[in-house]
């Protein structure tokens, strides 16, 4: 990926862990429950929707953003615009970062969408997963998930899931 390219369209610098994410699983399905996103940067040459110069992260940080203005709880000091999000469930729970800040002290913000609960947890990302598969303390928003103490989880990256698709040909 073209780091600075994408950090230079979405006008911020990603933290370290999710770099190193990206570049060993890229856009990854884990435990088919938890996709981690990859970000984009598109021109108009690279990209047929006119409103989508980020890519489908951006169109998922702006739902997050317009959720975010709809439900906020008053225990959190966020603005929505401090919001990016890196992940998305089967669920419809939100994984996001609070952009403030030195991108490594970014913490973790969780929109849980069966009771419209977001919460806080001052971790990175790959301290936040890590802690989910494990079923280690401080991430106990998780505890129903699928990925709880899934130590290896399946996961498969984009290109797999298309390569998959592809073989089960078109829909009829």
């Amino acid at each position: 990926m073209d780091w600075s390219a994408i950090e230079e369209a979405w006008q911020l610098e990603f933290p370290a862990d999710y770099k190193e994410i990206i570049a060993r699983y890229g856009d990854v399905l884990l435990g088919n429950y938890l996709e981690v996103l990859a970000p984009g940067a598109f021109t108009p040459d690279t990209c047929d929707e006119p409103d989508a110069p980020l890519g489908g992260m951006g169109f998922i940080t702006a739902d997050t953003r317009a959720t975010w203005a709809d439900t906020a709880p008053a225990g959190l000091d966020i603005e929505s615009e401090e919001l990016v999000t890196w992940g998305v469930a089967s669920s419809a729970d939100l994984f996001c970062w609070l952009a403030r800040g030195e991108p490594a002290e970014w913490p973790v913000v969780v929109f849980s969408h069966g009771d419209d609960v977001w919460t806080q947890h001052d971790l990175g990302i790959a301290e936040f997963l890590c802690r989910v598969l494990q079923a280690r303390p401080g991430v106990e928003v998780m505890t129903d998930s699928p990925l709880w103490g899934q130590k290896r989880p399946p996961y498969a990256s984009e290109a797999e899931r298309r390569r998959a698709r592809e073989a089960w040909g078109p829909e009829e």
